[in-house]
């Protein structure tokens, strides 16, 4: 009986540790800045998306997104 309260005890310490482990790498992603879109603003406002994040630095360029048309960013690529 004491074995089991012992090895119960340890399935549950390990589960927690492994549950905070993914809790703080979901973190560090959340916050990494290479996640985070550099955007330009509307599209409507930019000529030319793609070679406008050219021009800011972005090798790869950048295209439009969003929701709907009406609401429009271009968006820099970072990789």
């Amino acid at each position: 009986m004491a074995k089991r309260k012992v090895a119960y005890l340890m399935v549950q310490q390990i589960l927690s540790i492994i549950c905070l482990i993914l809790i703080t790498n979901l973190g560090a992603m959340a916050m990494d800045p290479l996640n985070i879109p550099h955007c330009l603003g509307p599209c409507s406002t930019v000529e030319n998306c793609f070679h406008d994040c050219v021009a800011q630095g972005f090798p790869k360029g950048g295209t439009c997104i969003g929701i709907t048309l009406a609401h429009m960013d271009c968006c820099c690529k970072w990789s």
